[in-house]
């Protein structure tokens, strides 16, 4: 999708839905979160800007640790999901600020302590271009830190739905693999020279493998379901085949092998990338 394609995505349906998923997909990226964060190391008095904030959970967490003499930014594309971030933040008393915008081209401020991003880069249609706009913005001894997603064959939250529904769906379409999207830096050496042509020195791509907490509750498979027909790759390819009564018996029987202690979860990777200006 060209970033134009993405706004208006992010602000229809998805990202409706993706508010209404909110506290689940904080609790299934959990462990994604307490990486990133430990790795930014937000300090006390830091102006930090958060690219594709979302519901704004890390933009939230952030404005706590720099305190009153620093400053959190959380920009995103999806109005729905930056109002949720604004109710979140009224509720804390926090002074985070949210704007809607393209952190591709967005250039309102500049001199960021900290720049970082859960999941929120991926989707640039012109990532060296919009990684150097980023370094622009950072001050001199600024840092960039993210997460992004592995390949795709390490996820298998996202591949396990997509496998067994296979004889459901159409075949898929030859993909370019470096298309904006979820698995779009999911080449590390890809991904260091872009940032190091975009100007950003000393990169490092850390290997994070973790469990991606999906289902829970009384019934922990039905909430798994519900997730992949909600959230994630499955979800689009089911909503357009037009399948999902089907496919909710297909997905039950694939889950069942990963129950454990009354939760479902599937294993995940992602790089955890962080970079200095």
């Amino acid at each position: 999708m060209s970033n134009a394609e993405q706004i208006d995505y992010w602000n229809g349906k998805v990202g409706e839905t993706w508010v209404l998923m909110q506290e689940r997909m904080d609790t299934a990226l959990t462990p994604v979160t307490t990486a990133l964060l430990a790795a930014a190391n937000p300090q006390a008095g830091e102006y930090v800007l958060d690219i594709g904030c979302g519901a704004g959970e890390t933009t939230l967490a952030v404005d706590a640790a720099v305190g009153e003499t620093g400053h959190a930014i959380g920009l995103d594309i999806s109005e729905p999901l930056l109002a949720r971030a604004r109710q979140r933040g009224e509720a804390l008393l926090s002074e985070a600020e949210f704007i809607a915008a393209d952190a591709s081209t967005w250039a309102d401020e500049q001199g960021f302590d900290l720049i970082m991003s859960r999941f929120g880069v991926m989707f640039f249609a012109d990532p060296l271009a919009a990684f150097a706009h980023l370094h622009g913005l950072a001050a001199p001894t600024g840092r960039l830190v993210f997460a992004c997603w592995q390949p795709a064959a390490r996820n298998l939250w996202a591949t396990l739905p997509l496998t067994a529904l296979a004889d459901l769906l159409p075949a898929p379409a030859p993909a370019d693999p470096y298309a904006p999207g979820p698995f779009a830096f999911a080449d590390a050496a890809r991904l260091a020279t872009i940032l190091e042509t975009a100007g950003w020195h000393d990169v490092a791509c850390h290997s994070l493998p973790f469990a991606m907490q999906i289902g829970e509750g009384d019934d922990p498979i039905a909430s798994a379901i519900q997730f992949n027909l909600r959230i994630g790759p499955a979800a689009k390819a089911v909503r357009e085949a037009g399948i999902g009564d089907a496919a909710k018996s297909v997905l039950a029987a694939a889950l069942a092998d990963h129950v454990a202690d009354g939760v479902v979860s599937l294993p995940g990777a992602i790089w955890l990338v962080t970079a200095r200006a």
